[in-house]
């Protein structure tokens, strides 16, 4: 088994098993937490089955950068609700006191490899093929977003010689004679 797909195999069932344990406490995260994450492991998937394929692992690589933020925002907005939930004197049930604990953990672990599996699968998307350029939005081009799309601007590389337009002129050409006045002139 070569290198990228152990990357790409160790990545996608790391995730699960964090994404699993993230989501054992109720009413802590919201569904769009889970299919998020469902459709990342899809993706992973389909980036380790097709492993000659560059959009895929592409395509897994700008969904895991997404997910960082996407995870920021589900930390942000549904942990202090579940907190004032779980953590006041008066719910008394320990078991779900613990498995909130447990699942905030896994979620903010999760949160935190994240950048780690972004340099690990940009390295595999190297590894087939891609390249900086390549990464890009589709359909974005860059006469109306500079920076996005395959396309050069008006930037001009000075350390490389400039071609040049000149033509040569042609010198007449000595095998053709010249052409003879007609008799009688």
């Amino acid at each position: 088994m070569n290198a990228p797909q152990l990357t790409l195999k160790v990545v996608v069932i790391v995730h699960f098993i964090l994404t699993t344990w993230a989501t054992m406490a109720e009413d802590y995260l919201p569904d769009s937490y889970y299919y998020m994450n469902m459709v990342m492991g899809v993706v992973g998937s389909m980036a380790i089955i097709f492993y000659k394929s560059i959009e895929a692992i592409h395509l897994y690589f700008v969904m895991n950068t997404l997910s960082i933020l996407m995870d920021i925002i589900f930390l942000g907005i549904f942990q202090p609700a579940a907190d004032s939930l779980y953590e006041t004197p008066l719910y008394k049930d320990w078991t779900m006191k613990n498995t909130y604990r447990f699942s905030l953990g896994m979620t903010i672990l999760n949160l935190l490899i994240k950048p780690f599996t972004c340099f690990m699968l940009y390295r595999v998307y190297q590894e087939r093929g891609g390249s900086m350029g390549d990464l890009n939005i589709p359909g974005l081009d860059a006469a109306n977003f500079p920076g996005f799309g395959g396309q050069k601007g008006p930037y001009e590389n000075i350390d490389q010689p400039v071609p040049s337009n000149n033509v040569e002129t042609a010198s007449p050409h000595h095998s053709i004679e010249k052409p003879q006045d007609p008799p009688g002139y």
